[in-house]
């Protein structure tokens, strides 16, 4: 009868994670990952799912923390960048996201994602030269959410795909 190969802890600890991850229970998918990270501390998927996972419990300098912690083992890898990027999105560090989205784009030209998110980035940015002095405040111009803003941008490709749009077809 043949053995089955036991996982190390690591891995173990990582599955674990995803399954917590799977169905929602963060903190203990969290808890998982930390401890794939005690016994292999270069184990990057498991600094990337604690990243994912504490961005699903609101704790955004956490997961950046995380995902910082990977760049530094992996820095050539595009997603670790993006995943950076869009974090700081969420907190309206728009600038330092706009570097992350230019390394990934460094790293990968072709990264659609990050293409599209990095133009919805710039969109979201006040440009003060073109606002009216004093008449704007913060509360008054509030981002698309990155994964929203995607969708309704790959909506619209799908729509225009191959033909003019139907708005751009009647005239003004």
């Amino acid at each position: 009868m043949k053995e089955l190969k036991e996982l190390p802890d690591y891995e173990s600890w990582f599955y674990e994670g995803m399954k917590f991850q799977d169905i929602g229970q963060y903190s203990q998918a969290v808890d998982c990952f930390q401890k794939a990270i005690d016994c292999q501390p270069n184990f990057i998927p498991a600094w990337v799912y604690k990243g994912i996972a504490l961005e699903q419990l609101g704790e955004d300098e956490a997961a950046i923390s995380c995902y910082e912690t990977a760049i530094k083992t992996h820095p050539d890898v595009a997603d670790l960048w993006y995943n950076k990027g869009a974090t700081l999105c969420n907190l309206r560090r728009y600038e330092e996201a706009l570097i992350c989205f230019d390394k990934v784009l460094e790293i990968d030209p072709y990264h659609a994602i990050c293409q599209t998110t990095r133009a919805l980035t710039l969109a979201t940015i006040p440009n003060p030269i073109k606002l009216p002095k004093g008449n704007y405040s913060e509360s008054e111009r509030k981002p698309l959410e990155a994964e929203e803003a995607i969708a309704i941008s790959l909506s619209k490709q799908k729509q225009c795909a191959g033909e003019i749009c139907q708005e751009e077809r009647q005239p003004e």
